[in-house]
């Protein structure tokens, strides 16, 4: 494994487990079997090495999601596909999730890969609200019915609070998801 991808698995470790203030340079050096010249070679600032491991969860996070929301073969198949991803990868990627649930560095929401996640997800969301299978709302309200309760439980299970992991709740929060969100919801149908 390259030098850089050490520091940046060591990094994402310790700012998981430490926090981004309490983590220090050189105990991420230290994990990763990293030279201080090693280190600022590949990241000038533990800002910018925050940002670096940030991007990449954010990024890993994001390809994961896309892949079963993209792939499905209608709206409930997408929307309550979508929480249960979330929830996998969270399980599966205890130290990204941390770190994601941690505070977002600055420039990574206007970053082009964010922005091509957010503008795949919109497209889908209204070409399903565009004939009727899910309801016609704002992205951003959609992205907290859809996930919110995703993801508060992912908080507090990452924290200690929640014992059941997040795969035993998935389905019934994709189902809660699904049932907040189809347009039949809002009709009557079902």
């Amino acid at each position: 494994m390259k030098i850089r991808d050490r520091l940046l698995m060591a990094a994402e470790r310790q700012f998981a487990e430490r926090g981004a203030l309490d983590a220090t340079l050189a105990q991420i050096r230290e994990a990763a079997g990293a030279s201080v010249g090693a280190l600022y070679h590949h990241f000038p600032d533990k800002a910018d090495l925050y940002r670096q491991v940030w991007e990449r969860a954010l990024a890993d996070y994001q390809q994961h999601f896309w892949a079963v929301i993209g792939d499905s073969a209608d709206a409930r198949e997408g929307v309550t596909a979508g929480v249960r991803e979330h929830l996998r990868w969270i399980a599966e990627n205890q130290y990204r999730a941390q770190v994601l649930i941690s505070a977002r560095p600055p420039g990574v929401r206007e970053s082009d890969s964010n922005r091509e996640f957010m503008r795949n997800v919109a497209r889908w969301w209204r070409m399903h609200a565009g004939y009727g299978a899910v309801r016609d709302l704002s992205l951003d309200l959609v992205y907290a019915l859809w996930l919110g309760p995703a993801q508060e439980y992912s908080r507090q299970w990452l924290s200690g609070d929640m014992l059941a992991s997040p795969s035993v709740v998935a389905d019934e929060l994709a189902d809660a998801a699904w049932s907040t969100l189809s347009a039949s919801r809002t009709t009557g149908n079902s």
